[in-house]
């Protein structure tokens, strides 16, 4: 990237706001400059600090510029497609600034100057992006309500690829600290001047519509998908007015596929999706960006098998038994996670949903010893069982367990954690478990904690299922006045210290016969129990 400008940079070298040190500038675009900066009251950690070009003129452009700040840094807490923003402020020039994680890698812009992007990278880098999307189409919290988010300047220098790992690319969305975001009721907008890029601009974005909704996102994902799998952009206007971009993006239909690059080969479902999203006619495009993910995965699967069928002599009939292609393909996915850092490193474990192009789906981590994780999962699929403890009928409350254990039972380990319905996040938990009928498992070592190091995935039976959604269901009818959390968990601890020997025992007769029939057994204990 050229850092060159024409003026001395005025910047370089100063101290914001007595902490950010402005040490160089690695970026340039149509809102402002990025600089390399040291956060000083944090011990000279690296970061990245925006400075935007829009003075402070008043005090409403502060306190919006705030709120618009609070935005990102819920997004980027909640998504970890979405760059994190840490704070902000305003330099003695009155110009506003912001400060964002740093990350080391290349933007989609310069990653395309060279070719086009490969199905299987398209597909990961493309999942990312709705991923985050669709996180922020969700919306955040303000003042206690919910209120969708929208970027309205996806392009792909905001697209980037963030390499944290030897073997883990992340890819962030940036710039949401500019995004505009809508209030439905009050019908007022946070952005009143035009910030999007011309050629990644909808229809109805650059006739200057102000309340824009996600399907705006959808159409510039559709811009960028179709460069993302030729190289090329869909459209060609004479010149880069406003006028040309506006003839271009509401009246031209986009090009074939292979007009624009011969060389590659597109399978025609994703060529299909892609000119989905680029209708016109907002009702025309996909409604929504989960819609997307789902289409995305059906092609994933499509191409991750074809993958598998042209390669069939290379695998092992004992390595796909059993294991159905998503469930596969979502383990991959789990290999690639890291330790939260907002967890400790210790004997803990954890319930996580797992956010996939497959949709959402249920995740239990565990933190143990190496050598306990190379015993446990020596007979992965046979030496394990789980099940759920409740007495939702007093407060919605589940004690979700998984024993594991080896072949001579000198090694056990009960993973367990408490669900509470009351609270969404453990109700979504609970939820997805019984839609899915499976989760998946992941091992961390306490020895090298960061990342994944085996997963196996575990299968409830059918009466399991049956029974959390009775468990959901039930849950919403329940007098929450009877006891307290607490007293739940104190309850379900009792019953569940006193029934582990008794469980033991049946599951060490039960050993290479039906754990299935062990597993309706305990579910019918605590029936009787509760």
């Amino acid at each position: 990237m050229n850092n060159q400008k024409s003026e001395p940079d005025n910047y370089l070298g100063k101290l914001l706001n007595n902490r950010y040190l402005i040490k160089k500038l690695i970026g340039q675009g149509g809102i402002g400059s990025v600089y390399l900066a040291e956060d000083i009251g944090k011990g000279g950690i690296t970061v990245a600090l925006k400075i935007i070009n829009l003075h402070l003129i008043n005090q409403n452009i502060s306190q919006r510029f705030g709120q618009e700040i609070s935005i990102a840094a819920q997004l980027g807490r909640k998504s970890k497609n979405i760059v994190r923003v840490l704070s902000y402020g305003i330099t003695d020039e009155k110009v506003l600034f912001y400060v964002m994680e740093y990350l080391e890698g290349k933007n989609l812009k310069q990653i395309l100057r060279n070719q086009p992007l490969q199905i299987s990278k398209f597909l990961e880098i493309s999942q990312q992006i709705c991923l985050g999307l669709h996180c922020a189409h969700q919306g955040v919290s303000i003042k206690g309500q919910n209120y969708p988010v929208i970027h309205s300047n996806i392009k792909p220098e905001n697209i980037f690829i963030h390499e944290n790992s030897k073997i883990l690319e992340i890819v962030k969305i940036l710039d949401f600290g500019v995004a505009k975001f809508i209030i439905e009721r009050s019908g007022v907008t946070m952005n009143d001047y035009f910030i999007a890029s011309l050629p990644y601009c909808s229809p109805e974005h650059i006739e200057g519509r102000k309340l824009l909704d996600v399907r705006s996102d959808i159409y510039s994902l559709g811009v960028l998908m179709f460069e993302m799998l030729t190289g090329k952009h869909p459209f060609w206007a004479k010149n880069n007015s406003f006028g040309a971009w506006y003839q271009m993006h509401r009246f031209q239909a986009p090009p074939e596929f292979s007009q624009v690059n011969h060389q590659v080969e597109i399978p025609p479902q994703l060529q299909k999706l892609v000119l989905h999203c680029l209708a016109k006619d907002v009702n025309e495009r996909p409604q929504s960006i989960s819609a997307i993910i789902n289409d995305l995965a059906s092609i994933k699967t499509e191409f991750e098998q074809s993958s598998l069928g042209s390669n069939s002599n290379k695998v092992t009939s004992t390595s796909l038994v059993n294991v159905e292609p998503l469930k596969t393909l979502s383990e991959k996915e789990c290999l690639r996670k890291i330790w939260p850092k907002n967890k400790p490193v210790s004997l803990i474990g954890f319930p996580k949903l797992l956010y996939t192009i497959q949709g959402n789906i249920p995740t239990f981590w565990a933190m143990l010893p190496k050598a306990e994780i190379n015993k446990l999962i020596a007979k992965q699929g046979k030496n394990n069982t789980e099940f759920i403890m409740s007495q939702v009928e007093i407060y919605p409350m589940v004690l979700w367990v998984t024993l594991l254990y080896d072949d001579q039972f000198s090694l056990t380990r009960w993973l367990s954690y408490y669900l509470d319905i009351k609270e969404l996040k453990d109700k979504e938990i609970l939820d997805t478990l019984a839609t899915k009928g499976y989760y998946h498992l992941l091992f961390f070592s306490i020895e090298e904690p960061t990342s994944c190091s085996h997963v196996i995935t575990i299968s409830l039976t059918p009466n399991q299922n049956e029974q959390l959604g009775v468990y959901v269901k039930s849950s919403q009818k329940v007098n929450t006045t009877l006891i307290s959390s607490k007293q739940s968990k104190f309850n379900l601890k009792a019953e569940y210290e006193k029934s582990k020997v008794e469980i033991l025992k049946k599951v060490a007769a039960s050993q290479n016969k039906d754990l299935v029939g062990v597993k309706y057994w305990i579910a019918q204990l605590f029936k009787k129990v509760f």
